[in-house]
């Protein structure tokens, strides 16, 4: 996974799937954001909607550098 799809994956999780503030908070037209989210789909699946997947991610993910 590349440090864009890991900044988009974090946001998302951060921010409960709402596009648009993944957008801001990154700078990036929510367009981005949804075919970024396309491309970790891809990747990942259904784990993506497996709730103990995501948890994991979100405290992997959660904290800022």
């Amino acid at each position: 996974m590349t440090a864009r799809l890991a900044e988009t994956l974090r946001g998302w999780l951060l921010h409960h799937g709402r596009r648009d503030e993944v957008a801001a908070e990154l700078s990036v037209h929510p367009q981005t954001v949804r075919y970024r989210m396309t491309r970790l789909r891809e990747l990942y699946g259904d784990r993506l909607r497996d709730p103990h997947w995501l948890l994991l991610l979100t405290v992997a993910l959660g904290a800022k550098d």
